[in-house]
């Protein structure tokens, strides 16, 4: 006889792992200046913003941006993110048009729980995101003004619902 068991485990929640389509690069600020407008350039030119990864040599997308995702691994417990480049700051306002994706992950980066969906309310301290914007500020030392922690409990509810 087979039988089906769920059973409460308890994991140690170390990172919040983000990939994010960015729809517009520019309406972020880098260092107090704002970042490429990849539909103006057609493409051409890499993103300023720290965690920026190209995923395929162009764009193809008529707003020329599908060629980057934003992919920021964030300390859950403290805010900062661990793959920023130090001594840059940060002011994002990044529209995701539902394609949010994130793997909250272990110390060595083994995934706990993922996520795909609407931008989860903790990916916007600096603001209101709707579940559409990733709204926050980031200091030189890549910690996220305003983090709430506790709000990873809300990624992991949704996805049991």
């Amino acid at each position: 006889m087979k039988i089906t068991i769920n059973k409460p485990t308890e994991f140690e929640a170390v990172y919040l792992e983000v990939d994010a389509s960015v729809r517009y690069w520019e309406d972020a600020e880098v260092n107090g200046v704002k970042d490429i407008d990849l539909c103006e350039s057609k493409g051409i030119g890499n993103p300023l913003m720290p965690c920026a990864v190209q995923i395929k040599e162009e764009a193809d997308y008529n707003i020329y941006s599908d060629h980057y995702r934003w992919r920021p691994i964030i300390a859950i417990e403290t805010g900062q993110i661990v793959n920023w480049t130090q001594g840059t700051t940060a002011n994002v306002h990044y529209k995701v048009c539902d394609d949010f994706i994130c793997d909250i992950t272990d110390e060595d980066h083994i995934a706990i729980a993922s996520y795909d969906g609407y931008v989860p309310k903790i990916m916007c301290p600096a603001d209101e995101g709707y579940g559409d914007y990733i709204i926050m500020n980031i200091d030189e030392n890549g910690f996220i003004q305003g983090w709430e922690k506790e709000l990873i409990s809300r990624i992991i509810k949704e996805q049991e619902d």
